[in-house]
């Protein structure tokens, strides 16, 4: 590579990050002169030890520099057709920035689906508001466990227009399974049938279908007579009360849940991940009061219960999830520092599904946008959208900043963000 065209790289990659000069030499042990020679071209870099330290501190690959790239790999965890992308968090931070979003990722063609946002209201409220089961064929339980885990899989890819479709039949389906069988196994399936109804209800705007989905569940999941469908019901209703504006019985409702698991079993992960993402909701829900003592205390709860698994992989998931979830509580506190903080902690590769991936980068993009920085908040859009396109595409949140960032008076600096909108189903 030409030394000058390095340092062009070296210089844009820093500003991406938003180090200075003397930040950036002190993470290298360079002083600012030094590297301001870099970046200029005055005066190369050419021993490969700094070379290396240069690239993963700007978070690129070093194939960038010229060197050996070891670049990490983000392998899907579903059994369907979608693939991710080979790049990490810092990849992004580093590479989106330094040679621009268009040249490190392709756009996605234009959006030739419906809106799946409209979909999942339609057909999910029309499965609500029918009598539980009513004209629905029971299914046999290892059937209707197979269609639940293909949609669980379809709502980690974020597949919401295909999952419109399928998860009201499999609602309908479990409730008449249940009445045909009442046992506690058949109970617990029709609370995860509600349960992922809430989940994706949680991506529209505020409605009283997420309420409805939620109440259903914990309903189901009192029958089922199982703490951890119990505690994973009450998740979905602490959620649905913060969303209406209840923001007390949020955090009761997490609480109850979180004094209501079995942690006496250190053996079992999964019950300590599920008391850590209930930490993180009774966060967000002091985060949007306003609480900030509340907040911090229920994230270093999170933490605290984080470093009980005994699972390596398992707790940096838990430690991961808590961290990604901080980010957009703090921004609700208006405290992008702390948020963008947290996200450098993140390494996106370890979000185990598409759908965490999406927050996280949509959170991210929030956080640049309150940070003042709307072409840091465009490149993470423009990331999640190729990373994880039905997130960018249903998420109600995710479709207000498209449409503040492209009719903002900067928006000339991120022509990207037309298509984006297009693509998104955000009028201009």
């Amino acid at each position: 590579m030409q030394q000058a065209g390095m340092g062009h790289l070296i210089r844009q990659a820093r500003q991406a990050k938003g180090w200075t000069q003397s930040e950036l030499g002190s993470r290298i042990g360079y002083n600012k002169t030094r590297v301001s020679r870099a970046e200029t071209g005055t005066q190369p870099i050419r021993d490969v030890t700094v070379l290396r330290r240069l690239a993963d501190v700007l978070g690129v690959p070093p194939s960038m520099f010229g060197l050996a790239d070891r670049a990490p790999t983000l392998a899907s965890d579903l059994d369907m057709s979608a693939s991710e992308a080979s790049v990490d968090r810092r990849a992004f931070l580093g590479v989106a920035g330094a040679v621009g979003v268009s040249a490190a990722f392709p756009i996605p063609a234009a959006a030739d689906e419906p809106d799946p946002a409209t979909l999942l209201e339609k057909r999910i409220s029309a499965c609500l508001f029918t009598t539980p089961g009513a004209s629905a064929v029971p299914m046999p339980v290892v059937e209707l466990q197979a269609g639940l885990a293909r949609a669980q899989a379809g709502y980690n890819a974020c597949r919401y227009v295909w999952l419109s479709g399928e998860l009201p039949r499999l609602i309908s389906a479990a409730d008449a399974t249940m009445a045909a069988t009442p046992t506690a196994g058949t109970a617990a399936l029709a609370s995860a049938s509600y349960q992922l109804a809430a989940h994706a209800l949680a991506k529209l705007l505020v409605s009283g279908l997420q309420p409805m989905a939620a109440d259903r569940a914990v309903h189901r999941a009192h029958q089922a007579n199982d703490p951890l469908v119990l505690a994973q019901a009450r998740r979905v209703l602490s959620t649905a009360a913060r969303r209406i504006g209840d923001y007390d019985q949020a955090e009761r409702v997490g609480i109850r849940a979180i004094e209501d698991l079995p942690l006496t079993h250190q053996d079992d992960p999964i019950i300590w991940r599920h008391a850590v993402e209930l930490w993180c909701v009774a966060g967000y829900a002091a985060a949007i009061r306003g609480d900030r003592d509340r907040f911090v205390e229920c994230y270093r709860e999170a933490a605290a219960v984080a470093a009980q698994i005994n699972d390596h992989h398992q707790q940096r998931q838990a430690r991961d999830y808590a961290l990604a979830h901080q980010i957009s509580s703090a921004y609700k506190l208006g405290d992008s520092a702390t948020a963008l903080d947290a996200a450098r902690q993140v390494r996106l590769d370890v979000l185990p599904t598409t759908e965490r991936k999406g927050r996280y980068l949509i959170d991210l993009a929030m956080a640049w946008q309150q940070h003042g920085h709307d072409n840091h908040a465009s490149r993470a859009l423009l990331l999640a959208d190729y990373h994880a396109p039905g997130e960018v595409r249903t998420r109600s949140s995710a479709r207000r900043l498209i449409s503040s960032l492209a009719t903002s008076s900067r928006s000339r600096g991120m022509p990207e963000l037309v298509g984006l909108a297009r693509r998104a189903h955000v009028a201009l």
